[in-house]
């Protein structure tokens, strides 16, 4: 398989991390692309990262990609990272739906700061309160462990990730200790330090 992502979008870290996770880092070829590439084009029309080129397959939307390689991940024998057979299932979506809207006002707010031209107070106001709203409803104890990770976690390390990585002046932290206190755990194992973002990216 193929992966086209770039080492600075936490979307594709999301998926990097779960490759390393369910042990398919060693199947998956990452090749860095940029939005311009009309390579990467090919692969998704929208133009974004990350897009996977299985051999049946070609998928864009990190979201979809990861759950594709859960399902190779299953079929192999493993646990499925969205615990379909247990309870907290819909929970467990939950988190993973707010990790993932997170990282969309994270990012859109680094788009936003990046433009040349006036920029958007209500927008950034917007996202700044998703964020900081988000962050602190957020559930610590649906997002699994490093002996028993699922997606909502992967999803949450790839956001809080990216916060640090570009908004470090937003202090997540103090919004949800209990959440500082998981991150710390996480950010010491190696499939998150070995997808982290290169020095002066």
């Amino acid at each position: 398989m193929k992966l086209y992502m770039s080492h600075t979008s936490p979307f594709a870290r999301k998926v990097r991390m779960t490759t390393r996770l369910i042990g398919l880092a060693d199947q998956v070829e990452e090749i860095c692309t940029t939005f311009e590439s009309a390579e990467l084009r090919e692969r998704n029309p929208l133009g974004k990262i990350p897009a996977l080129e299985a051999p049946d397959i070609t998928l864009f939307d990190s979201a979809l990609i990861c759950e594709y390689l859960d399902e190779q991940y299953v079929e192999a024998g493993g646990d499925s990272l969205y615990h379909g057979d247990r309870d907290d299932y819909y929970p467990l979506l939950s988190a993973l739906a707010l990790a993932n809207g997170i990282t969309e006002a994270a990012v859109s707010t680094m788009m936003e700061t990046k433009r040349t031209t006036e920029h958007s107070t209500y927008w950034l106001e917007r996202w700044d309160t998703a964020m900081e709203t988000g962050i602190r409803n957020l559930d610590v104890a649906v997002l699994g462990t490093p002996a028993d990770m699922n997606m909502a976690g992967i999803a949450m390390a790839a956001c809080l990730g990216y916060l640090d990585f570009r908004l470090g002046d937003h202090n997540w932290r103090a919004w949800n200790p209990a959440l500082a206190d998981w991150f710390h755990e996480i950010a010491q194992q190696s499939w998150f330090t070995d997808t982290a973002p290169p020095e002066g990216a």
